[in-house]
């Protein structure tokens, strides 16, 4: 079983983003060049097929970002959710939320959180339209071999 941490979760680093970004960018200042120097010299068409080439390739790349920022839009959304959910659990059983792990990157029904500190599971039911939750302590029996934590604790 899985378990991620409320650091983990808080502090996802996107930085795959930020480079795709960076080389739209340079593509983009490729294609101006480029641009440039074909009305510069207009009889030479290889300016021309350049520009082309980056301008097809630039708009690869935004179709590209557009899909993923809304993926990631989304994803940070729910680890976002999870986040929240961490906190009031913390909140309503008086531990500190850096020492909360859930199962699950995406707030949803029956998620287990665990206190590392004390070693108690906590079952998260939502409501029907998940706009509520109520946790209940559960006992949980994991082998520990088979435990893998994702983040710093």
């Amino acid at each position: 079983m899985t378990f991620y941490t409320y650091k983990y979760l808080s502090n996802q680093n996107y930085s795959g983003t930020y480079l795709r970004i960076a080389g739209l960018s340079v593509l983009l200042i490729a294609a101006v060049v480029v641009l440039f120097l074909y009305y510069r010299h207009r009889s030479s068409v290889k300016y021309r097929d350049l520009a082309v080439i980056f301008l097809i390739g630039s708009l690869l790349m935004i179709g590209f970002q557009y899909q993923d920022y809304s993926f990631l839009k989304d994803s940070k959304n729910q680890s976002t959710a999870v986040v929240g959910v961490l906190r009031e659990v913390a909140s309503q059983n008086h531990v500190k939320a850096s020492h909360l792990q859930s199962d699950s990157t995406t707030a949803t029904d029956g998620m287990l959180v665990r206190d590392i500190k004390s070693g108690q599971y906590y079952r998260v039911i939502f409501n029907s339209d998940q706009s509520g939750f109520i946790t209940e302590k559960i006992q949980v029996q994991l082998n520990r071999n088979k435990m893998n934590v994702v983040g710093e604790s």
